[in-house]
């Protein structure tokens, strides 16, 4: 509130005597004063400066205060004196206080003393507000022109924003609490600059790792010995890994394992080994044990033959038609078991090609895999590029799976293992098997590629 000082009334002549007395009434003179408004008049018979006027009149000057002329002002015939209420007001431009003692009654008013440009700025409070609201604080930000570099490439804005950090939440997108700039966010905004930006992300990760299951060979009285029988499949388990990451700009530049569970068990494959002793084969019979016989009847028939060169014949001719028969007999034998040998022979080739036809490639096509591919570099990491490897680890083909990831993938469509398969498809199962475990499928390799 505008305070109105003890003054005599607009209309009153005052009579002021500063110095010595006696001076004649012809020698006065005579001072107007408007003060906060209120005008009066005052006659003097003195020369005291306006400071002592004011004073002699009880005039209370603030240092805030503009008084006209200036305080240490002679008085003369006819001064005019004011004294002007100035309000003191601290006005921030861009981040920068100025204090300023106004006579102005509103905000554009003192806003316009600083001289600062305001077209597109943001002045709190708004220009028609009274200094009174405004309660001796005023702020303004300008306009400027700000330039961001970034993960996605760089553009530059026309902004109106204080610091840094406020101009990044204005004109960028995908902008976090956590982002950061080649300069604190805090820091205030100039015109025509340029910054680097930086998307920084904690994220958590989950990725399922396959654990490989054991192979367990068990003796089996029932099987013959050099024969096997898996007994129980094995089947590979999952763990579940929940990692901790840090990207900056997309690039994971941390990362933190905070847990592990075991998601399933692998369920251990026992094989039966044949420990029955295989059965002796039956021995040939002898030739001489047949002949015998028939050379005791011709020892025999030569002590009578004296008796009849006829029946000697006959006995000859019966000997020697026994004898044909015989012989027909065993060669008739020997044909029946050449026979059987054959049809043995072409039983154990026709069961050979039926055991291989079951474990070689089902010919089943799969999707066509460019060369040159992620996978290509996998196998040569994981098997120096062999596809068709089988060292007896227990891990096939140029992408190392085990039977059991193989088979609950699918892989069985193709062939038993995964070495019997073709490139394109192992390549095939494998997408299979990183669409639902992630690369970690492949820990040691992907790492090392640098492909998670």
């Amino acid at each position: 509130m505008k305070k109105t000082p003890w003054i005599i009334g607009a209309a009153t002549a005052c009579v002021v005597a500063v110095g010595g007395g006696g001076t004649a009434y012809a020698m006065s003179s005579t001072a107007d004063l408007d003060v906060y408004g209120e005008q009066s008049s005052v006659r003097l018979f003195s020369q005291p400066t306006v400071a002592e006027l004011l004073d002699a009149q009880g005039i209370e000057v603030k240092d805030t205060d503009l008084v006209l002329p200036g305080l240490d002002e002679v008085v003369t015939d006819g001064l005019a004196i004011q004294v002007i209420q100035r309000t003191p007001v601290t006005v921030s431009v861009d981040g920068v206080d100025q204090e300023v003692l106004t006579t102005g009654d509103t905000v554009a008013d003192v806003v316009e003393e600083t001289g600062a440009d305001t077209e597109g700025a943001e002045i709190t409070p708004a220009l028609d507000a009274s200094l009174e609201d405004a309660n001796g604080q005023v702020e303004v930000v300008t306009r400027k022109t700000v330039t961001f570099v970034g993960q996605y490439g760089q553009d530059t804005f026309e902004v109106t924003a204080l610091t840094v950090g406020e101009a990044m939440k204005k004109v960028l997108s995908d902008i976090e609490d956590t982002d950061t700039s080649d300069v604190p966010l805090d820091t205030v905004l100039e015109d025509g600059s340029t910054h680097t930006v930086n998307r920084v992300r904690e994220t958590e990760r989950t990725e399922k790792v396959e654990v490989p299951f054991e192979t367990k060979t068990v003796e089996d009285d029932t099987l013959l010995e050099g024969t096997t029988k898996t007994t129980t499949e094995g089947k590979a388990g999952v763990t579940e890994k929940v990692f901790s990451e840090k990207t900056v700009n997309g690039e994971v530049t941390e990362s933190e394992l905070v847990s592990e569970k075991v998601v399933s068990e692998p369920v251990t494959e026992v094989v039966a080994k044949g420990t029955k002793p295989k059965p002796e084969p039956e021995p040939e019979a002898a030739p001489a044990e047949t002949a015998a016989p028939a050379q005791k009847s011709t020892e025999k028939r030569e002590d009578t033959g004296s008796k009849s060169n006829r029946s000697t014949e006959r006995s000859s001719s019966s000997e020697s038609s026994s004898s044909s028969e015989s012989k027909k007999s065993s060669s008739s034998s020997e044909s029946t078991k050449s026979s059987s040998s054959s049809e043995s022979k072409k039983s154990s080739e026709s069961s050979s090609s039926s055991s291989s036809s079951k474990s070689s490639n089902t010919g089943a096509s799969a999707p066509a895999a460019p060369s040159g591919s992620v996978w290509d570099r996998l196998a040569q990491c994981e098997s120096g590029g062999n596809w068709s490897i089988n060292t007896g680890n227990g891990y096939y083909g140029g992408l190392q799976f085990n039977r059991g990831t193989w088979l609950a993938y699918g892989g069985d469509k193709y062939a038993p293992t995964a070495n019997l398969a073709t490139r394109a498809q192992q390549i095939d199962i494998a997408k299979k098997v990183q669409a639902n475990q992630g690369w970690g499928a492949w820990p040691a390799c992907t790492s090392k590629l640098g492909i998670r």
